[in-house]
C-alpha cells in the first residue's frame, strides 16, 4: 500500500492505544500521541519509563506490540524496519550505533542508502557540522562522543526524513555540544520534518517543544505545551507525585 501525503491539518504520525510488550512484560500500556509536520515533539520519563520502546515500536524494532501506529495515514503494523526507513522515518538511536571501522563519510553515506531520495545531502550535513567535513576520512571510532553523535545525527538527515526519531541525543555529551546539537532543531523543524524527540533532560526537551508527553511506568501521565505547564505540574506527573 503506497504512503499517502498527509494534510496540513491531519498529523504525520499517530499512536492509538499502543502497547508494547517485551515477552510478557508491558513496557508502554495503551499510548495515544501525534506528530504533524514541522512539529517538534517531546517525550519526557526517567529511567524504565518506556520511551525508548515507544521509538522502537515506530522504528519497526520492538518484539511485540498491540494497536496502532499510523504514518501519513498509513498503519505501519508488520512493515519492517528497512520499509519504514524507506517511507521517509528516520532513527537517531541511544548509543548512536556506528559503524566503528568505517569513515565518517562512509557512515554517512549509509543514511543516504537506506533513506528516501530527497534535497538533503551530504554539503548540507557539512554546513550543519563544518568538523565532519574537515575529518570525513577519519573513522568514526577516532571521534570524540560529540563527534559521533554528529555522525549520528547527519546520517539520520541523509535519510530524508519526514519524520525524525531522536533518543537521548544529549546522553553522556558535554554542555557545549548538547547545546550545539539542540540549536539545530529548529532548522531541521523549518524544513517541515516533524520531529519525535525523547529526552530525559526535561528543560533542555521542552524548550524546543511545540507539544510534549509524559511518560510514568509505560503510561502518558501529562500531555500539554511547555508554556501551558508550569514545572511544578511537570514534575509531579514525572515522578508520579
Amino acid at each position: 500500500m503506497p504512503v499517502t501525503a498527509a494534510s496540513d491539518t491531519s498529523p504525520l504520525l499517530a499512536v492509538r492505544q499502543l502497547s508494547v510488550f517485551y515477552g510478557q512484560f508491558r513496557a508502554v500500556d495503551a499510548v495515544d500521541l501525534s506528530v504533524r509536520a514541522g512539529e517538534v515533539v517531546s517525550i519526557i520519563g526517567a529511567n524504565g519509563a518506556g520511551k525508548s520502546s515507544l521509538l522502537k515500536a515506530i522504528i519497526g524494532q520492538a518484539d511485540r506490540i498491540e494497536g496502532v501506529i499510523s504514518y501519513c495515514g498509513e498503519d505501519l503494523a508488520g512493515q519492517g524496519t528497512a520499509e519504514i526507513v524507506a517511507k521517509g522515518i528516520a532513527l537517531v538511536p541511544e548509543g548512536r550505533r556506528l559503524f566503528p571501522s568505517l569513515s565518517v563519510e562512509e557512515n554517512l553515506h549509509i543514511g543516504w542508502e537506506v533513506g528516501r531520495q530527497g534535497e538533503i545531502g551530504i554539503e548540507d550535513v557539512f554546513g550543519f557540522f563544518p568538523i565532519l567535513k574537515e575529518r570525513c576520512r577519519q573513522k568514526a571510532r577516532e571521534l570524540s562522543g560529540g563527534q559521533q553523535q554528529m555522525v549520528a545525527l547527519g546520517r539520520a538527515l541523509l535519510a530524508n526524513p519526514r519524520l525524525l526519531l531522536c533518543d537521548e541525543i544529549s546522553l553522556g555529551l558535554a554542555p557545549v555540544v548538547i547545546d550545539s546539537l539542540y540549536k539545530l532543531i529548529p532548522a531541521i523543524k523549518a524544513r517541515g520534518i516533524g520531529i519525535l524527540v525523547v529526552e530525559q533532560d526535561i528543560t533542555r526537551s521542552l524548550a524546543v517543544a511545540d507539544r510534549f508527553y509524559c511518560l510514568l511506568e509505560g503510561k502518558v501521565t501529562l500531555a500539554s505545551r511547555p508554556s501551558a505547564t508550569s514545572r511544578e505540574v511537570v514534575m509531579q506527573h514525572y515522578f508520579g507525585l
